[in-house]
């Protein structure tokens, strides 16, 4: 099963896509780049869009009764403008976006690593907070992921990252030709991954698809999104990955050679003592699956949560 899904992405214009930078400079980086071969980017500089030119005064956060985006060096407050932007631009993009990667320590668009100032004549940071773009971002988006390029180094959090946006835009794509079928087929697909990130929300939802035929399907579907998209709030452990490994090797423990069994099995410890990742055994599973036709397994999206390809950027 290739994964042929194509997230939509809201980025920051200035990784990779533009000089839009309040220098004139723009930021490259490997990752959106490689990114971009498999998702759509919609770009988008806030501060351009409020009409700031290139290159522009710096501008910064000030903590106040309500917080205030204050141009340094004019004293002009955005304020009003970028929330207007914000709430605008954001509220067009509903059912049409599956995540967001912006730029750090950008005042208007960095996640949760701006600067903090108490007072425009001293500027004294007094700790860190989100951007005002971001905090819309993060307001009307709750359960997506929302993530900078430079937290994205992490290999956790990437991993989570790519396989939200991935599972959430198959999510979307379901509902524009949604029926009971393929709402049922879908979770039959992420019924694994689903084991691996968050049991209660598994049995939750197993209760909602119940009632399909006593509820509205669009209903049903409203409801199934909301808890599919915050089953994935935190990344799996170790300890759940494994579970799930040995639960799909279980398909197969008794068609294989002993020797197998026992590659596998050392496998998974070298996997709890890090010296390989999940996708090792994955590929394992993968094969077996393929070598004796388990078809309930090779649909599962817990094998192929992301095109290999961006494993190891």
């Amino acid at each position: 099963m290739e994964n042929v899904i194509r997230p939509k992405i809201v980025i920051s214009k200035c990784i990779n896509l533009a000089k839009t930078r309040y220098d004139g400079g723009i930021i490259k980086d490997e990752f959106a780049e490689k990114l971009g071969k498999f998702v759509d980017y919609i770009p988008v500089c806030p501060e351009v869009e409020i009409g700031l030119g290139i290159p522009r005064d710096p501008i910064i956060i000030l903590k106040s009764e309500k917080d205030r985006l204050l141009q340094q060096n004019t004293k002009r407050d955005l304020t009003n403008d970028m929330e207007n932007f914000s709430v605008r631009f954001l509220t067009n993009l509903t059912d049409s976006v599956d995540g967001f990667l912006l730029k750090a320590k950008s005042p208007s668009c960095g996640v949760n690593d701006v600067n903090y100032y108490s007072s425009l004549e001293t500027l004294n940071i007094i700790g860190k907070t989100s951007g005002m773009f971001a905090r819309n971002v993060k307001l009307l988006f709750p359960n997506f992921p929302i993530e900078s390029e430079k937290r994205l180094i992490d290999k956790g959090i990437k991993d989570l990252f790519l396989t939200k946006i991935f599972a959430f835009a198959h999510l979307r794509q379901l509902k524009e030709d949604l029926s009971k079928e393929k709402l049922l087929e879908f979770h039959s697909e992420y019924k694994l991954m689903l084991i691996t990130y968050n049991q209660s929300n598994l049995r939750l939802l197993g209760k909602l698809l119940s009632n399909l035929n006593t509820l509205p399907l669009e209903q049903v579907y409203i409801i199934y999104a909301d808890l599919f998209r915050k089953s994935f709030s935190k990344n799996a452990s170790k300890g759940n990955n494994v579970n799930t490994l040995l639960h799909a090797f279980g398909y197969f423990k008794d068609r294989i050679s002993p020797s197998e069994k026992a590659h596998f099995l050392d496998l998974v410890q070298d996997y709890l003592e890090g010296r390989v990742d999940r996708f090792s055994l994955i590929e394992i599973l993968r094969n077996f699956s393929i070598r004796f036709n388990e078809q309930y397994l090779l649909k599962q999206r817990y094998l192929n949560p992301y095109p290999k390809e961006l494993r190891f950027v």
